[in-house]
């Protein structure tokens, strides 16, 4: 053991402290007390309204009102037709169940007798210029995935393919006329070309109409849709889908999910908070929307279950070194040997094994065992014996082969062999022990890996594997008349000790074939899904184009073409 009377002889200092019991991951900005916050970039969005309007899902001319029965009409053919720009909807956070609806008019005439009775004399009134805006009511609305096909892009319908109705539920990102005030228009935000009020009154209520109106006949503004769970998942991926989902304005349009459970019943997140998660503000050129992961969720509900866990049941898989050297019944010091292991409280007889500690960065892993005993008559030794194992596992941001910070998980795992050993021999002339000497070895293994989480060109996060290994480093020395010069080939047996470590169900090539394999592929889905949670109605949809920690400490993937 590194004690104060053998450091010297062992020439080192000690390996890294245990990680604290009981520690937790570190709490980040949470999202609301939601799971997932999936924001539309405002461009995104009117891109999307273009598009639509373009394809003729949105009105692009306006014709409501009837001159003979109303006294009044908007649109009309040739110079009377009123053609209407794509619309363009405003996310303030101060409301954000609610949007913005402008609408602004490019060209034709709002037409009306020109005085009460007359119906002689007929007034044109251009509106070319003029512009309306109603504050919306933002709803997901329940819809069949067959009305949902109906009409839609081919790429929005092969997105859409992937939501089993046996298995989702499908709603609708629409505007809510319904439950809206069209009735009256936001004047801040409005401008009508005319001082006469009834006339402008007239305006609001009869395009407030014609809105009402596109929503009964089917032609309401869907801006995207979203699926939730219909049974609950059963494995560790299906149930990081989404269990529940709400809407709300944010600046960028959100999308709010409980991953594989349901939000409260105040339809906000566990935490109780409103939802409106600070999304990092700025997009990228290409950067459609973005997608926020709580870290508590991918730390606990990702990484433990496809990553910790198997390789605590490897680490668990190796003997227990406490067991090795001597028996229980032996020659053991008890007060001088010990038996340290992380998370749990070892003693030298319990056999409890190690387990993975939560930390600020990740997990740590400890499993230190000394000791001490005395062998043989004449010829005796007083032996000590140390091991020390560390497994971490470590999350943060890195920078990438081009400089580029990616999300980053390094594992490192470490062993330390520690053999010492004092000889003494009883004489009989003086009927008394002769000390002999002493001698000592260590041995110190290691190897790293880095997982760097990369997009590919095909829009998916795959994972780069970077393994390392590191030669054995290796010390000793002798003090006194101990029996060997070569302290480090008579204590430890390298070539053994170097196969358990190569060969052993925790080592670089098993971890990297038969956990980290298979957490990759995992990896590439939950990046998938996480792109997925809103199906857009025009257009190709985003891939994924780079995932990464962010300064909240949550993990941030940015979506686009």
């Amino acid at each position: 053991m590194f004690t104060r009377s053998n450091a010297v002889e062992a020439g080192g200092m000690r390996t890294m402290s245990l990680p604290p019991q009981g520690s937790a991951l570190h709490s980040p900005a949470a999202l609301g007390g939601y799971d997932l916050v999936w924001a539309l970039a405002p461009e995104t969005l009117r891109g999307q309204l273009a598009g639509l309007q373009k394809s003729g899902k949105l009105p692009s001319e306006v014709l409501v009102g009837n001159l003979e029965e109303s006294g009044l009409v908007i649109g009309g053919a040739d110079a009377d037709r009123v053609r209407v720009a794509v619309p363009q909807l405003t996310l303030d956070a101060a409301t954000p169940r609610s949007a913005s609806l402008e609408l602004l008019f490019t060209s034709g005439n709002m037409t009306v007798y020109n005085a009460f009775g007359n119906r002689s004399s007929v007034l044109k009134q251009s509106v070319a210029g003029w512009k309306l805006t109603f504050n919306v009511k933002l709803q997901l609305a329940p819809v069949t995935l067959d009305d949902a096909l109906r009409g839609a892009s081919p790429d929005c319908a092969r997105a859409l393919m992937r939501f089993d109705e046996t298995r989702y539920r499908l709603h609708a990102l629409t505007l809510d006329f319904d439950h809206s005030d069209l009735m009256h228009a936001d004047e801040s935000r409005s401008k009508l070309g005319t001082d006469n009020p009834v006339l402008a009154g007239n305006f609001v209520n009869f395009i407030g109409a014609w809105l009402k109106g596109l929503a009964e006949t089917g032609a309401a503004f869907v801006l995207g849709y979203a699926a939730v769970r219909a049974t609950p998942g059963e494995d560790t991926l299906s149930r990081l889908q989404a269990g529940s989902v709400s809407v709300a304005a944010a600046g960028t349009l959100n999308l709010l999910h409980m991953l594989g459970r349901k939000a409260s019943s105040d339809g906000r997140g566990v935490a109780g908070g409103p939802g409106l998660a600070a999304v990092r503000p700025g997009y990228a050129p290409g950067c459609a929307a973005r997608a926020v992961l709580s870290r508590e969720v991918f730390f606990k509900r990702f990484l433990k279950p496809l990553l910790i866990d198997p390789i605590q049941e490897r680490l668990n898989q190796l003997p227990d070194y406490r067991n090795l050297r001597v028996a229980l019944d032996g020659g053991l010091n008890r007060e001088e040997s010990f038996n340290e292991k992380s998370g749990v409280s070892a003693t030298m007889d319990n056999g409890v094994r190690a387990q993975f500690v939560a930390n600020s960065g990740g997990w740590g892993y400890r499993d230190h065992v000394l000791l001490h005993w005395r062998e043989g008559n004449r010829l005796s030794h007083v032996r000590e014996s140390e091991q020390d194992l560390q497994f971490s596992v470590t999350v943060s941001s890195q920078p990438d082969g081009m400089g580029v910070p990616r999300l980053t998980v390094d594992l490192y795992s470490s062993l330390m062999r520690y053999e010492w050993d004092r000889a003494s021999q009883k004489m009989a002339l003086f009927n008394r022990k002769v000390n002999l000497g002493k001698g000592w070895a260590r041995s110190t293994m290691h190897w790293a890996m880095r997982l760097q989480f990369l997009a590919d060109d095909l829009g998916a996060i795959r994972v780069a594997v970077t393994p390392k290994r590191s030669p054995a480093a290796t010390d000793s020395g002798v003090v006194g008349m101990y029996m060997v010069s070569d302290a480090l080939g008579h204590l430890l047996n390298m070539n053994k000790l170097s196969n358990e470590w190569e060969g052993n169900p925790a080592s670089l090539g098993a971890v990297q074939q038969e956990v980290v394999a298979g957490f990759s592929i995992a990896a590439t889905e939950l990046f998938n899904q996480m792109a997925g949670q809103l199906v857009l109605p025009s257009g190709p949809q985003p891939g994924c184009r780079r995932v990464q920690l962010n300064e909240d400490g949550n993990i941030e993937l940015d979506l686009g073409w």
